[in-house]
């Protein structure tokens, strides 16, 4: 059966490729990744029910992994033109200039423009928003391969795959079957978003696995470490934090805080503007929000103040989450911890992109919750926003991926939400 799957994933994803730009072919696009996903459903439900055993199965579904990244790593990405903005940093930085100090649209800049690079960028009166880890992966590609979207996006595809790896010894660790790393090497968001839009989050992805699997270990410097070069990437893998921290929480705490000032101190010289327009991006930037919207509905006869408020309660409740659970929850095991606080984090954050999700999918791996998979898959229906005049969602969109999820956590009892498995994995487990 998995084989067959593996075709119709591969069919799937070669017919994506063959769309060209898929914002002008947005439905078609959704209609492929539909395919696709209920082909990995049914993948997921074998492999959950009945997981195959032995190297040649897990080699079998890495290799089918590798095959799908291949098929969409020379695609030009056109969902999202964060690619273009990496390259740009690099370029400004190789340049001997600063991103943090300077904005694309910036006269100091007028030289770096291109009519490949420039034109694909958005929020050009922006400073960067991207971590000084970033900005050393941006400075790295820019003197191996200039202006090269293909070759940021082989960096991006190796994290990935290194995740998977990582990822399938974490499995390993728990007790899990490893052949349940099919649940993120073949996530068809995934592969989308890393091996087809090129995405950085690969680079968290992959800090944010070797942190957890560490903690698991009982290696709380190490995971310390993973987790200060993952928020050097991207600031959201500090949120594990508390997922790790146990009896030596102040390793892993201690560890992150050294890589993390190590990281900043590369980029001093930039003194405060280090942080760039990352304020900004936070004050203002609002896509396919949740809890925010929903209180947003609820206080605009108070104006402003309602406003402002309906961005920060849900900020708060997540924040409030994060210390009970390094204050009391240090008998709940790492990964279920790190479950709960991504679940939260994707239900209050402001903006949720499609990509901001694939953070969820590793731990799925390690505890399959359908309700959450739904999500995982259905928001990439907010590409749709591409098929309307102006870029607004359709209102059936945010429906179609929250009802089903409200609907299944209320339907799991709150004590089996994330902390045992399924009655047929344990069976698969023996």
């Amino acid at each position: 059966m998995l084989t067959g799957v593996a075709l119709v994933l591969a069919g799937a994803f070669a017919g994506v490729a063959a769309l060209g730009a898929l914002p002008d072919h947005v439905w078609a696009f959704v209609g492929l990744f539909a395919l696709a996903g209920a082909a990995y459903a049914l993948a997921v439900a074998a492999v959950v029910r009945r997981p195959p055993s032995g190297g040649r199965a897990l080699v079998a579904i890495l290799g089918a992994a590798v095959l799908f990244r291949l098929i969409l790593l020379p695609t030009v990405p056109s969902l999202s033109t964060d690619v273009y903005r990496y390259l740009w940093d690099g370029r400004v930085q190789a340049a001997g200039l600063s991103p943090y100090t300077e904005p694309p649209n910036s006269p100091t800049l007028a030289s770096l423009r291109d009519p490949v690079i420039y034109p694909r960028l958005n929020h050009l009166d922006w400073r960067t928003i991207y971590p000084p880890g970033a900005q050393l992966v941006f400075a790295l590609l820019a003197s191996l391969a200039p202006s090269s979207v293909l070759a940021f996006k082989s960096l991006v595809v190796a994290a990935d795959l290194a995740t998977a790896l990582v990822l399938s010894a974490w499995l390993g660790a728990l007790g899990r079957p490893q052949a349940w790393v099919l649940i993120y090497a073949w996530h068809p968001l995934v592969v989308i978003e890393l091996a087809g839009s090129g995405h950085l989050d690969a680079l968290a992805l992959l800090a944010s696995v070797a942190a957890l699997w560490a903690a698991t270990r009982g290696r709380e410097a190490w995971a310390g470490i993973w987790i200060g070069l993952g928020a050097l990437v991207k600031l959201y893998p500090l949120l594990l934090l508390p997922a790790l921290g146990g009896r030596r929480a102040s390793r892993v705490v201690g560890a992150c805080a050294i890589v993390v000032a190590a990281g900043y101190l590369c980029y001093a010289r930039a003194g405060w503007a280090v942080v760039g327009s990352l304020p900004r991006f936070v004050a203002h930037e609002q896509f396919n929000g949740t809890l925010r919207t929903l209180l947003e509905w609820v206080v605009v006869p108070l104006g402003e103040p309602g406003r402002v408020a309906a961005r920060l309660i849900p900020l708060l409740a997540l924040s409030g989450l994060a210390v009970g659970l390094a204050w009391r929850g240090r008998t709940i095991p790492p990964w279920q911890r790190a479950a709960w606080l991504v679940g939260a984090y994707c239900l209050t954050t402001p903006s949720l992109f499609p990509w901001y999700v694939l953070w969820l999918v590793p731990l799925l791996a390690v505890e399959l919750r359908w309700p959450w998979l739904w999500l995982t898959g259905a928001v990439a229906l907010t590409y749709l926003v591409f098929a309307e005049p102006l870029w607004r969602m359709p209102p059936w969109v945010p429906a179609v991926e929250f009802i089903p999820l409200a609907a299944g956590l209320a339907w799991t009892p709150a004590g089996r939400l994330y902390g045992k498995r399924d009655d047929a994995a344990l069976e698969a487990v023996g």
